[in-house]
């Protein structure tokens, strides 16, 4: 396909015409190259000869045979070879009217072709290996051998990668990984470099690759185009990057550059028009040379706008957006700049690498660590592991599902390949079983189901007795190719005792072949079901035959759950909005409420809940008599509020209710922390306002909408969608952060403000409108009601043994969000025969590195995990994720946190790191007294510091060096 918008016809000629003129100029080749150029019934047979091999006007045969060597496809002479100036003798010849069995990953057929002197017996003058089929594209799908193929792919394999360089071309290393793929439904890989042994084994066992150039082009820049002359990179692309594909049946897609400049992205503005007439030249060029396979001019940013493929690369659910995101692709203009229907891809996705031992790999100064804390949270580190790997294969599991259900809408979403970590180990391996997949392998085998049955269900929450109404779409991307008839859907609810509660079945629609199909599957959940975790289980049958099993997970709870089933100890005074709807959720969840009629007589023994975006002008008119409430001794609830409306200026503590959203089709949009979020992070959960619900509670919340992906937008399953911040820093002394979320949790979903004797609680989770139908959103209601209706509250957690800096549940909950300033400090664990190859170093900020930045998928080998915290404030977040100084010219960082400690504590103990040569300084202040110390080079010292106490509270902050690292804090 030529997109005409990029170059005149006349500059396209002059790059084709001087591509030839060079092509005549360059060096004689030192061996014979023979390429084939073949689709299902021809083959273009392409030889070029240095003279010193074989004079010119000989005439060359053929002879095209079967690879087992038991079926001859053609064989005669294809011509006389002609000299150039350059002394290579060069020949082509079309072979056309063949019938040759066609290449497929369910049959990779291969044939062999020997090109010789004609007459000659003996001397060979090329010998190599290809296959026949078709790639194409058409109504903006992708077709191999004239039917479409969704590609089902894996992004991050060897070779490199850290694994050894014994098993980096070892035939039965590669065989036995590419097998294992196979054997997880994935059809599709990326090589990170040219490897013939790779690309032998995946034409073997039918492993389609899209491959070429996965970076700049020679010589180039990301956001600019090569200096030379578009002949040199035309023969740079022709020699180098494609030339060693073109006789891999396997190579589908040809990549010729990735994620360069395009005047979409912010941050990859600059020099877009040049680079896309560069990728547009070099399409023209190479696409007059091999149009046997489709292009990918620049992947992930080029929207299509150059070549057949419009690919994207989005990271939603990793450090930007949610999985919700993904729903965006069913609008095909999402990636279409042009008139043109083309197959759209996503190269990359997911993201989210887990390291070796199943953390999510925290190399420092990049995305990783805050998107850790917003997916992961402050989990207890023996949590992380089985929490960052559970995420990261649901997270696989939604992209793929949602990319391939969404067909049902969007019949040009053609396939995906996640850019992700999927093995645990790389280095020390000896063969392929030792790279142990990791669950998201296990759920490529079901997401990747060539017929796949797949749940969409916005009830994770539900009551025993409740109806829900998920929805069974079924995916036919048949390894035949056949149309869906006949099909019966078994569904059954299984408890956590592996007791069966419920079954039914219901017949399902026909699916015609590379389409999706759907159906609302009515479920009464049973009111003997088990309070706890069920799986809706179901099972696709045609005949006697399964085609497809898939599972969906939801929490069911009795009625009990979410009600209050004790008295409230104040009197509740409610300020509504005309609607009641705030009275009316209290009242579901069994709490009485008498409405707010003045805030002059209000007494210590009322709670006062301002009902949910109930917040008017009158109040506004009168927050002074809140304000005076509060410091008197009141206590408020204020639930999610409208930003719009809601006056801040009366509460203890300033806040800002956010108001970007979470979920949209661009990437890096500003506006974080997002007002709406998922993943909540409870901070301290054995708070009482966390009463009987777990952190795995408050991911996702239902829907209350009856959304479904026929509908625009997006299903409301946010358990947060009024959060805010705290813009003060310094005034967290007064508050109580009791739940978070967002990159770096700097959003705040529940906080309790201090104020003169008072408090007011305020929140950003929405469990007005889910009253009635989540059991975990009622039972939070009823938890801030009861929370902020009994006991003394305080703003500084009690800490009664010592802290391991960096050790989440030592910390218990102390340093919430950026709002400390204490950065989490991450270490490398190198193999030990790996040290030399990636030497340790600390920069100038203090992040420590092993052989360089980055490294969370070039070196998977190396894990990066949490040793202590490093007073580095203060800072903010780039656009892309990764932590950004606020003043870059000062070295000196702060941290801070308030802390109660027992009465009987008379001293601070903290032991400091100090991982340089040269010596560092460090200010220690407690309640307002600070010390001065001095930390050797290269050494570890432990701090003694006198606790000066005017109240129960103590204050504790940090100045210092950012390289140093605390390493542990115990009050004594």
């Amino acid at each position: 396909m030529r997109l005409k918008i990029w170059l005149s016809s006349s500059a396209v000629a002059a790059v084709i015409s001087a591509t030839m003129a060079s092509a005549q100029a360059r060096v004689s080749l030192a061996s014979p190259t023979v390429h084939a150029f073949s689709d299902t019934t021809s083959v273009r047979i392409e030889v070029e000869i240095p003279t010193t091999k074989i004079p010119d006007g000989t005439v060359l045969s053929a002879r095209i045979v079967g690879a087992a060597g038991d079926e001859v496809v053609w064989t005669g002479e294809i011509g006389k070879l002609a000299v150039g100036a350059d002394g290579i003798g060069r020949l082509t010849k079309t072979l056309s009217g063949l019938h040759p069995h066609l290449w497929s990953p369910q049959s990779p057929m291969l044939y062999s072709l020997l090109v010789r002197p004609a007459g000659a017996t003996g001397d060979v003058i090329g010998r190599i290996r290809f296959g026949f089929r078709s790639v194409g594209m058409k109504d903006g799908r992708i077709l191999l051998n004239g039917r479409p193929i969704f590609l089902r792919g894996n992004a991050i394999n060897p070779p490199e990668r850290n694994i050894p360089d014994s098993l980096e071309e070892d035939r039965r290393f590669v065989e036995d990984y590419v097998r294992y793929l196979k054997s997880v439904n994935v059809n599709i890989i990326r090589l990170t470099r040219h490897s013939q042994v790779w690309f032998d084994v995946c034409d073997e066992l039918g492993m389609m690759l899209f491959q070429g150039n996965y970076g700049t082009p020679q010589g180039g820049k990301a956001t600019q185009a090569p200096a030379a002359p578009l002949s040199e990179s035309v023969n740079w692309y022709r020699k180098d990057v494609i030339g060693p594909l073109v006789n891999h049946p396997s190579v589908v897609i040809y990549v010729l550059s990735n994620e360069q400049a395009d005047s979409e992205i912010n941050y990859l503005t600059t020099g877009a028009v040049g680079v896309n007439k560069f990728l547009g030249a070099m399409y023209d060029s190479l696409h007059t040379w091999d149009s046997t396979r489709l292009y990918i001019a620049n992947a992930g940013y080029g929207f299509g706008r150059v070549g057949e493929i419009c690919d994207l690369h989005r990271y939603w659910g990793w450090y930007y957006n949610s999985f919700l995101s993904f729903y965006t692709m069913r609008d095909p203009k999402i990636c279409w700049r042009s008139g043109v229907e083309q197959p759209m891809t996503m190269t990359e996705n997911v993201g989210n690498y887990t390291g070796v031992d199943g953390r999510f790999n925290l190399v420092p100064n990049t995305k990783q660590p805050d998107s850790q804390l917003n997916w992961t949270g402050h989990a207890p580190q023996s949590e992380q592991a089985e929490q960052a790997l559970t995420y990261q294969a649901w997270m696989a599991k939604q992209a793929i599902e949602i990319f391939r259900r969404s067909r049902e809408q969007n019949p040009n979403l053609a396939g995906l390949t996640p850019f992700t970590i999927v093995f645990h180990n790389w280095w020390g391996i000896s063969r392929f079983a030792d790279m142990k997949p990791k669950p998201i392998a296990k759920q490529y085998g079901v997401s990747y189901q060539p017929i796949l049955l797949s749940w969409e269900s916005w009830t994770p929450n539900a009551y025993a007795g409740a109806t829900i109404n998920p929805v069974a779409h079924v995916v036919n991307d048949s390894d035949d190719g056949s149309d869906l008839s006949n099909l019966t859907l078994n569904y059954y609810l299984v408890g956590a005792d592996g007791h069966m509660y419920f079954r039914g079945d219901t017949l399902l629609p026909d699916v015609p072949y590379y389409s999706a199909r759907s159906k609302v599957i009515p479920i009464a959940l049973p009111v003997d079901l088990p309070q706890g975790v069920v799986k809706l289980t179901g099972t696709i049958t045609r005949g006697l035959e399964v085609i497809s099993t898939n599972d969906v997970s939801i929490f069911v709870a009795k009625k009990s759950f979410g009600s209050s089933t004790q008295p409230i100890a104040k009197n509740v005074l409610l300020y509504d909005d005309s609607t009641g709807k705030t009275a009316k959720a209290l009242k579901t969840v069994g709490i009485g409420s008498t409405p707010l009629k003045s805030l002059s007589n209000l007494s210590t023994g009322d709670l006062v809940v301002i009902g949910a975006e109930a917040w008017n002008k009158k109040m506004t008119h009168n927050e002074r008599g809140l304000r005076a409430f509060v410091e008197r001794g009141g206590k408020v609830l204020v639930l999610h509020q409208n930003p719009a409306n809601f006056d801040v200026s009366w509460l203890p503590v300033s806040i800002k209710l956010q108001t970007g959203q979470l979920d949209h089709p661009l990437v890096f949009p500003g506006g974080r922390p997002f007002m709406n979020g998922m993943s909540v992070n409870p901070e301290q959960l054995m708070s009482p306002v966390f009463d009987g619900v777990s952190r795995d509670r408050f991911f996702l919340w239902s829907d209350f909408t009856n959304w479904n992906e026929s509908k625009p937008g997006f299903p409301q399953v946010y358990p947060v969608t009024r959060g805010f911040v705290i813009p003060d820093a310094k005034a967290m002394g007064q508050v109580a952060v009791l739940a978070n979320y967002d990159h770096g949790l700097q959003g705040i979903a529940l906080a309790e403000l201090f104020g003169g004797r008072g408090s007011v609680l305020v929140t950003g989770l929405d469990v007005v409108n889910r009253a009635g139908l989540d059991p975990v959103s009622d039972r939070m209601l009823v938890n801030m009601v009861r929370y902020m209706s009994t006991g003394a509250h305080d703003a500084a957690p009690m800490i009664d043994s010592k802290i391991v800096w960096g050790d989440y549940a030592s910390e218990r909950g102390l340093l919430t969000g950026i709002y400390s300033g204490m950065i989490l400090n991450t270490v490398p664990v190198v193999p030990a025969d790996l040290a030399t190859k990636y030497p340790i170093t600390v920069d100038s900020v203090g992040y420590t590195f092993a052989g360089g930045t980055s490294g969370w998928n070039t070196k998977p080998a190396i894990q990066y995990v949490p040793r202590g915290r490093r007073a580095f404030g203060p800072y903010t977040f780039s656009s892309g994720g990764s932590v950004e100084l606020i003043d870059r010219k000062s070295t000196l960082g702060e941290g801070q946190f308030w802390v109660r400690v027992p009465s009987s504590r008379t001293s601070m103990s903290t032991t400091i790191s100090n991982p340089v040569s040269q010596s560092l300084q460090m200010e220690i202040t407690v309640n307002g007294v600070s010390s001065q110390e001095t930390v050797p080079g290269k050494s570890v010292v432990t701090v003694n510091t006198p606790l000066t106490r005017a109240n129960k509270t103590v204050g504790v902050s940090f100045k210092g060096d950012r390289r140093l690292v605390l390493l542990e804090t115990d009050f004594k």
